[in-house]
C-alpha cells in the first residue's frame, strides 16, 4: 500500500453536503467510506479507496461501481463500523484522520462514536468536521486555529484535571471541569487558542464564524 499521510473517513450518518465532502477528499491521501458512506461518497463525485464494515447498509449500486476490489467487508457486530475504520488507521498509520458524515443520524450511534474516538486519541491527530463546526477529542494538553470571535464549547467525557484556557474570552486556570459540567459558548480572542491540562478526556468544539 502506498503511503498514507491523512485519511478522510466518510461515515454513514447524514451527508455533509458534496461540496464539503470534494474539497475535503481533495486534501487528504485516502478516502475510506464505512458501509452506507460509500453511496454518500460516490453521490458527491467521490471515488472512495475502500469500503469497509459489515456491508449491510451500502447499496448493490455502490458494490457494483466500487467493484470487490474496493469492498472489505468485516462481519464481527461487537464493534461499529467507525471502530472498525480506526482499527483500519491503526494498521496504515496516518499522521491524522477526519472524520465527516458521523452526526445527524441516530443519537446513541452519534454518541457511541465520539465515546469510541477516545480509544484513538493517542495514536493520532483526530477532527470531526462539517462545514459549520470542527470537533477534537484530546487527552492532552493543545493549542488550535480558530477565526477571532469563533464560537469554542468544551465538553468533558472524564473529569478534566488543572484545566487551564489561554486565548479565550473566559479563561480559566488549573481548574476541574468535571463530567456534567460544561463550558460552553466561549469566544476566541485572537486566531489561536489553547486548552491545557493533566488528565483527562475532552471534546473542543469551534463554531465556524
Amino acid at each position: 500500500m502506498r503511503e498514507i499521510d491523512s485519511i478522510l473517513i466518510i461515515a454513514g450518518a447524514k451527508s455533509a453536503g458534496k461540496i464539503f465532502l470534494r474539497r475535503e477528499a481533495k486534501s487528504h491521501d485516502f478516502v475510506l467510506a464505512l458501509d452506507g458512506g460509500a453511496d454518500t461518497a460516490l453521490k458527491a463525485g467521490i471515488l472512495p479507496d475502500m469500503a469497509l464494515g459489515d456491508l449491510d447498509s451500502i447499496s448493490q449500486e455502490a458494490k457494483k461501481e466500487l467493484g470487490p476490489r474496493r469492498l472489505f467487508k468485516i462481519s464481527r457486530q461487537d464493534n461499529t463500523d467507525l471502530e472498525k475504520g480506526l482499527s483500519f488507521c491503526k494498521v496504515v498509520k496516518p499522521k491524522r484522520i477526519t472524520v465527516t458524515c458521523m452526526t445527524g443520524g441516530r443519537l446513541d450511534f452519534t454518541l457511541s462514536n465520539f465515546s469510541s474516538l477516545f480509544g484513538a486519541v493517542e495514536n493520532f491527530n483526530i477532527e470531526v468536521k462539517s462545514p459549520k463546526w470542527r470537533i477534537y477529542p484530546i487527552e492532552s494538553s493543545r493549542r488550535f486555529n480558530a477565526q477571532k470571535g469563533a464560537v469554542v464549547s468544551l465538553i468533558p467525557f472524564s473529569d478534566i484535571e488543572a484545566l487551564t484556557l489561554k486565548g479565550l474570552k473566559y479563561g480559566l486556570k488549573n481548574a476541574q471541569l468535571k463530567v456534567g459540567q460544561s463550558a460552553v459558548s466561549n469566544i476566541a480572542k485572537n486566531k489561536d487558542f489553547s486548552v491545557e491540562f493533566k488528565k483527562g478526556k475532552l471534546l473542543v468544539m469551534i463554531y465556524n464564524l
